[in-house]
């Protein structure tokens, strides 16, 4: 998982930098954003990247709280329980040692997935997003630095989502629709703001937390025990036990009579919620 600040300017915004090593950018850096509160600009931006993870349980309590508040947002929480069909969602890539694997392992299984990028990642390698955009698998917004947009300010949630946007249309040639908030962390105005730039939100209903390196048999129980029809499973690009894995993973979900669709198939279909 990444570990690192910033300081560059997207979108005319200010985003700190501090100690990572990115190649040069065409954006000119720029003063730390004044201090907030108390606390310094190192340590507002570091707080904002102190990775959240919410459990399917938490995020079906959102979405219930919206349904019952009558908050219409454009999302997709699962696919259509009716069909024996799962999609794969692979975070936080493209990793030039790992992406070339999974993408392997969908290849040979015939399976179709789903990837959240981050813009940073993408921009050091768009030869790994035009491959699986190529491959037919979706590809999808995760931001640009992978930072918690619920701790930054409203206005940079957009240039975060902008930046990484253009990344990606600059390497497929293609405006992504996709996005998911780092961790699936999100607010109304975070939801609002990633719709009104023409994107549907996506969540997931199982996520076998293999960013916190279980043990192989864990990694597989969790996530063969878990599937569901319509479900959408988080995992991740740079995991290498999750690579390792994935081939296996593949062979015995198809024995269960599973299908591998991508998110744009399951929100071409009635059903999803």
């Amino acid at each position: 998982m990444r570990r690192c600040g910033w300081l560059v300017v997207l979108a005319g915004a200010v985003l700190a930098t501090v100690g990572c090593r990115q190649p040069a950018r065409s954006a000119s850096a720029a003063t730390p954003p004044a201090t907030t509160g108390a606390a310094t600009a190192d340590e507002y931006w570091t707080n904002a990247l102190e990775e959240v993870y919410r459990s399917p349980l938490e995020l079906q309590a959102q979405h219930q709280t919206e349904r019952r508040r009558s908050i219409s947002l454009n999302k997709i929480m699962g696919g259509d329980p009716s069909r024996r069909q799962i999609a794969l969602t692979f975070d936080d890539g493209p990793h030039p040692d790992c992406t070339p694997g999974i993408l392997k392992a969908l290849a040979d299984a015939r399976a179709k997935a789903t990837f959240f990028l981050v813009g940073e990642k993408a921009e050091q390698r768009p030869d790994l997003v035009k491959a699986e955009f190529a491959a037919g698998h979706s590809v999808g917004n995760h931001t640009y630095h992978h930072v918690n947009l619920t701790r930054i300010p409203p206005r940079l949630v957009a240039a975060e989502i902008q930046a990484c946007g253009d990344v990606l249309q600059a390497a497929t040639g293609v405006k992504p629709h996709l996005f998911r908030p780092p961790g699936g962390d999100y607010s109304l105005a975070v939801a609002t703001t990633a719709n009104s730039l023409g994107y549907t939100l996506v969540l997931w209903t199982d996520d076998p937390a293999d960013y916190a390196d279980p043990p192989a048999k864990v990694l597989m129980t969790r996530t063969l025990d878990w599937a569901r029809n319509g479900g959408i499973v988080l995992i991740h690009d740079g995991v290498p036990e999750t690579v390792r894995l994935l081939p296996l993973l593949l062979k015995d979900l198809q024995a269960r009579g599973f299908e591998f669709v991508t998110i744009d198939q399951m929100l071409k279909q009635p059903g999803h919620t």
